[in-house]
């Protein structure tokens, strides 16, 4: 019989966006049941300590110009423009609560104020307790503090003190209704797949974006919580701009930062500086698509010189070097993999490795989704929340991924536990819940001949490839769409031995569906915008629209097209 759990917020994701919801819940309101639950283990699990470990701050900036910023140069008009006034107002807050609850893991001066450091920025000197010095220009009307990337463990130590609950090693697979509302979930443990039913009076989702388990770093990004979403009745937006590629080797699929400023053909020509050099805070799209022209016109392949790299000294003191920030885990880490990775390369060749961060979960400045009681934060609502506009992910801004995390999280879990104290407990189904299981443990029982690991590349060699992804076109996105509605159909052939496989099939359920929607919704935005980019509609259309998508009545995915009330924001587009 399969365990009950009843709780007033259930939290479903344990890593940064998650914590911070439930860590916000119970702080503002200690009288609230406050559950976590973990598919692996909260704390460990997750990207947010995975990465560069630096998070956006203003840091005496006028917000406003951090809007204006986006809104021009990353979102091309496609923002929310008051939703993103929202988001900067609150980087600073994200900054000082993270330093809370971290207990001091965000690097200080010797006087105790965070230490800053502007985005590119260049080596000067030494100051007198000699650490170096940077010139901090203000090309970016932002700044960014750095956190020792053990700080996780901590943050789940503070939301223990506070009084939340875990659950560990349990995936969510599917979501609960009463009605048009949350009422629950359905998980599995992920060793003995023993279930568990939650029943709850709202829902924050923080399960991360789909990555596709093609980049090392990202491949804990599945689309279970997605999926899930999906299947609940949820509204997606714009699906289509979660592509991010980032430059890497073939040899260590480790990504390089500033490849832009020093990559060239076989003819000896740097093809990708004139777009480094454009108003923009990270990868441009049109420096990726450059890779495919280049490549498609017989000049490559293209190589990547270092030592031209003007980020380098930056680089070098922002993930590893004590030189400037003290972070003595991320040092160990990052100079542990700059040394492994690429000290041990033995060519300088360098690809486009897709990152996707599909997290188009609408959310609207509340982050609750178009579902009553379901909530999303971090990753999973980054793009659909559609504040940083025409953009692929938080990692279009260096240090934006911690900070929409931070914050998505901490606002996702205030709204929830709000939403918590206004309702009852929602009816759960008994027959809902027997569908769900029919339908995960049916992986064990379809007598399919195909691993996990053998189907996975077959939906890799469709999303991966730069014409199907980034420089898109009609026929090769048909032709894209109609493969992996193809691999839909071929599911039933994957076979699940033990628990980790039957979850290993819903992962590639949930990854095709996100493959679906982006497809599908590219096919919808005729131009190019932003991070978007079409080879046959190369100019920006008549008019600005965000693409919608969501289950329809069959089952099947359907879009929409809705309007921006661009007359209603501060910043207009140029005629």
């Amino acid at each position: 019989m399969a365990n009950r759990i009843k709780t007033d917020l259930l939290v479903v994701g344990g890593s940064l966006a998650g914590m911070c919801a439930a860590i916000t819940a119970k702080e503002n309101n200690p009288e609230l049941d406050v559950l976590v639950v973990e598919k692996y283990t909260a704390g460990y699990a997750g990207k947010a300590n995975r990465g560069a470990g630096i998070m956006d701050a203003m840091a005496g900036v006028d917000p406003e110009r951090y809007v204006e910023y986006h809104t021009k140069y990353n979102g091309d008009y496609l923002n929310d423009q008051d939703f993103l006034r929202d988001y900067a107002n609150g980087l600073d807050k994200s900054v000082e609560l993270l330093e809370k609850w971290s207990d001091g893991k965000i690097s200080k001066t010797h006087d105790g104020k965070f230490r800053y450091l502007k985005w590119r920025a260049q080596i000067t000197g030494k100051d007198e307790y000699g650490k170096l010095t940077f010139d901090n220009k203000d090309d970016f009307p932002w700044t960014l503090v750095a956190v020792d990337l053990d700080y996780m463990t901590n943050i789940r130590k503070y939301a223990v003190k506070a009084g939340v609950k875990f659950v560990d090693r349990t995936g969510i697979v599917d979501l609960l209704k009463d009605g048009e509302r949350i009422s629950g979930a359905v998980g599995y443990n992920i060793d003995d797949a023993s279930q568990t039913v939650f029943q709850c009076k709202a829902v924050v989702m923080a399960t991360g974006a789909c990555n596709y388990r093609i980049m090392p770093m990202w491949a804990g990004g599945r689309g279970e919580g997605i999926r899930a979403c999906y299947r609940a009745g949820a509204q997606f937006r714009n699906c289509e701009m979660s592509s991010f590629y980032n430059w890497t080797s073939l040899e260590n699929f480790e990504s390089s930062m500033g490849v832009e400023y020093a990559l060239y053909n076989n003819k000896g020509e740097n093809v990708c500086k004139k777009f480094a050099t454009t108003h923009h805070s990270d990868v441009d799209a049109y420096s990726i698509a450059e890779y495919y022209k280049q490549t498609k016109a017989g000049n490559g392949p293209l190589t990547y010189r270092q030592p031209e790299n003007p980020l380098m000294p930056f680089l070098m003191q922002c993930c590893g070097s004590s030189a400037y920030f003290d972070r003595p885990f991320a040092d160990d880490f990052w100079n542990n993999l700059f040394f492994n990775a690429f000290s041990q390369a033995t060519h300088n060749e360098c690809v486009p490795g897709l990152v996707a961060e599909f997290g188009a979960c609408r959310v609207g400045r509340d982050f609750q989704t178009t579902v009553p009681g379901l909530f999303a934060a971090g990753d999973l609502s980054h793009t659909g929340g559609a504040y940083h506009g025409a953009t692929t992910s938080p990692v279009m801004v260096r240090g934006s991924g911690l900070a929409n995390a931070q914050y998505s999280g901490r606002l996702a879990g205030e709204n929830g536990a709000a939403y918590a104290l206004n309702h009852d407990f929602g009816k759960i189904d008994e027959a809902d819940i027997m569908a769900i299981d029919e339908h995960f443990t049916g992986y064990a029982k379809q007598n399919g001949t195909v691993s996990v690991m053998e189907f996975l590349p077959e939906l890799q060699n469709v999303v991966q490839p730069l014409g199907n992804s980034l420089f898109r076109s009609e026929e090769r996105l048909t032709k894209a769409l109609a493969r992996v509605k193809e691999l839909q159909g071929k599911l039933g052939t994957l076979k699940a031995d033990d628990p980790h496989n039957m979850f290993g099939c819903l992962e590639m359920e949930s990854m095709l569906l996100c493959a679906e929607m982006f497809f599908t919704t590219s096919l919808q935005r005729k131009e190019s915008r932003g991070w978007f980019l079409r080879e046959d509609y190369p100019q920006h259309g008549e008019e600005l629209y965000w693409v919608t998508a969501q289950m329809g009545t069959d089952g099947q995915v359907q879009t929409g097209k809705e309007r921006v009330p661009i007359e209603t924001y501060k910043y207009q587009p140029e005629a």
